[in-house]
């Protein structure tokens, strides 16, 4: 059988192989499947006597049947809600967090009517961000204004709220989490009040509600910190995975941004490199177009399911085709990215300096197991803040990021590589999967203990609780 070389660009690389996992090595399926035919009338009758639909989350590996769905127009709607309500309240956001921090029996709160920009100050870079705004809608409403977010991360469908809940991040060495441009915010607890907090100004449920897993009430909207409008170009490359290893910090120092995707089974590493770019620089002629490697990696995956042995030769041989590629474009252009491949993830940030090292060795415990996957590896370097539960607490970061396609089994894959993450000192995503519980975060985070008092007050009943938040929380 004949393979042809294609030109593929990095969107194509990595579309291509979350694709090629349909077909790739493993027979077990979690999650949502194909096969599985959906109920003629999905949902239950609500107390309303309207139907109330399930949810699951955007790859399918968590789902949940709320007793009602809640999506109030205003915060005066938001707090009478919860002054009047009886029940557990989960919020909800775009749906993209691959742990269980949704799924609940009881109450879903969605704020999706509470979005938008507003009090946009130019002259100190400042704006109100409501809490239902979707990221793109954030980064496209403030270039109307002529600034862009400080920094973003690579998918901009979040719900902005939900974002600040568990510290999502973008990349850069100088550069923090969306939580760390956050300059005040406003909340509601359990008791249906608004309370008001910055660095000056209840300061701890500041340091606390920046990552505040949905636990501590409903952040209605947040002030952040902005930056006059700018350009980005991005530069992405194909480099063995030992030059790609010892070039981490160099490459990390010498860009605004930097990142890297390493291809488990192969000898190779994809390096990204965005730095900002004055508009009168930017080329006149339209970037060449570069081939789709679909239909490539969809052959590789084909013949790596029958001759798994070729695996790292086949995964090399795709990999050589990979050429460079440089993309200009305004801010938000640039950083968002459309993912159409579902998949779950684990997440792990370790220390920024044993961060390659640890790289290292989950690509070679991929090998040494024969571990069936070939979906990209994702690392990138943060910068440390000051929130209580953020990954990044006191120390930079890098953050590796680990995937599956979602109807493939991850469980074991995972389990191989998070002990991995344990051994240097990694703390886990809030947001991606992991099977940490609370004795093992109070060991992580110095103010955990401080979270969990500060939760307890706020909402003594645990009216903002699930199963899954109490075991990460200890709540009994």
């Amino acid at each position: 059988m004949k393979i042809d070389r294609v030109r593929m660009n990095r969107r194509g690389l990595l579309k291509a192989a979350g694709a090629s996992l349909i077909a790739a090595g493993t027979t077990t399926s979690v999650g949502c499947s194909d096969s599985v035919k959906p109920q003629a009338e999905p949902g239950i009758i609500g107390k309303d006597g309207k139907r109330v639909l399930p949810w699951s989350n955007w790859s399918g590996n968590q789902s949940c049947q709320p007793s009602e769905r809640l999506i109030p127009k205003n915060v005066d709607e938001l707090l009478a809600i919860l002054k009047s309500g009886n029940q557990n309240i989960r919020c909800v956001g775009s749906s993209h967090s691959f742990s269980a921090l949704v799924p609940t029996n009881q109450t879903l709160l969605s704020l999706a009517r509470l979005r938008g920009i507003e009090n946009v100050d130019s002259a100190a870079m400042e704006a109100d961000v409501w809490a239902g705004t979707r990221l793109a809608q954030v980064s496209k409403g403030l270039w109307q204004h002529g600034m862009s977010p400080i920094n973003m991360p690579d998918i901009d469908t979040q719900a902005f709220a939900g974002a600040l809940a568990t510290s999502t991040h973008g990349t850069g060495k100088d550069l923090g989490t969306l939580s760390s441009q956050v300059i005040s915010l406003q909340m509601a607890d359990a008791r249906g009040k608004l309370l008001e907090c910055s660095p000056t100004m209840n300061s701890d449920l500041f340091n606390a509600a920046r990552n505040n897993l949905g636990a501590l009430g409903v952040v209605t909207k947040a002030r952040i910190k902005t930056e006059q409008a700018y350009y980005l170009k991005e530069h992405s490359w194909m480099m063995s995975e030992e030059e790609g290893l010892a070039r981490c910090e160099e490459l990390r120092d010498k860009h605004r941004h930097y990142e890297m995707y390493a291809l488990p089974h192969g000898d190779y590493m994809l390096g990204i490199a965005i730095d900002k770019i004055d508009p009168a620089d930017i080329p006149d002629e339209p970037p060449i177009e570069s081939g789709d490697a679909y239909e490539a990696f969809r052959m590789l995956a084909n013949l790596i399911d029958y001759m798994p042995f070729l695996r790292s030769w086949l995964v090399n041989f795709g990999a050589s085709g990979v050429e460079p590629e440089t993309r200009y474009g305004k801010a938000y252009e640039i950083f968002g990215n459309l993912r159409d491949i579902r998949f779950n993830e684990m997440e792990y940030t370790v220390p920024a300096e044993v961060g390659p090292q640890c790289l290292a060795e989950i690509l070679h415990t991929i090998k040494k197991q024969k571990i069936p996957v070939i979906f990209p590896i994702e690392a990138r370097y943060i910068k440390g803040d000051d929130v209580w539960l953020s990954p990044f607490y006191k120390r930079d970061g890098f953050s590796i990021s680990c995937h599956n396609f979602h109807d493939k089994d991850y469980k074991k894959y995972f389990a191989a590589i998070e002990p991995i993450f344990w051994k240097y000192d990694g703390r886990p995503h809030w947001g991606k999967i992991h099977t940490l519980a609370a004795p093992e975060f109070a060991a992580r985070y110095e103010r955990f203990n401080d979270f969990v008092k500060l939760r307890r007050e706020l909402d003594p009943d645990g009216r903002f609780l699930n199963d899954h938040l109490r075991k990460a929380l200890g709540v009994v």
